[in-house]
Formats: structure tokens, sequence, C-alpha cells
């Protein structure tokens, strides 16, 4: 069950203030944050909760390295010209 720790709170090293599991679980367009084992793993058994609820593919989407940013920049003028 995803929802089983939404109501646990932590803090973010992201955006500098506590937020609920639940924004960590979806904030990845609907999948949980690359740093959810970092932020988790001494409230919460993190690794079992990815394995039971991700597939491998979810996983390897959850865990890659981000773009680099040049590449997320121009990704952003794109969608924002409609060149997508």
């Amino acid at each position: 069950m995803k929802e089983q720790y939404d109501s646990e709170s932590g803090y973010c090293r992201v955006l500098g203030h506590h937020v609920p599991f639940s924004y960590c679980r979806c904030v990845n367009e609907g999948l949980p944050c690359r740093r959810i084992r970092d932020c988790w793993f001494e409230r919460i058994d993190v690794g079992r909760f990815i394995d039971d609820n991700y597939t491998e593919a979810e996983q390897e989407r959850i865990f890659a390295p981000p773009p680099e940013k040049i590449a997320s920049i121009l990704d952003l003028i794109k969608k924002a010209k409609g060149d997508n």
C-alpha cells in the first residue's frame, strides 16, 4: 500500500523545509523523488517500500541521474515554444 507512510513528515534537503512522505512519493511525475532513500532511511524501510511498490523499470526512472542543467533548460525552451 503506497499510502501507508503518507502522514509521516520529514525534512526535505531540496526544498529546505518539512514535507509529508506523500510529497516525496509523488513529486517526480507521479514517482518518488530520487533522494527518497537518503531522506527516509532512518524512519521507514524505504528500500522495501520501493521494492514492494514499484517495478524495476519505474525504479530505473526514479533513480536515474538527473539531466544536465543545460539539457533541462533547452527542453524547457522547446516546451515553451511548442516544439514538443
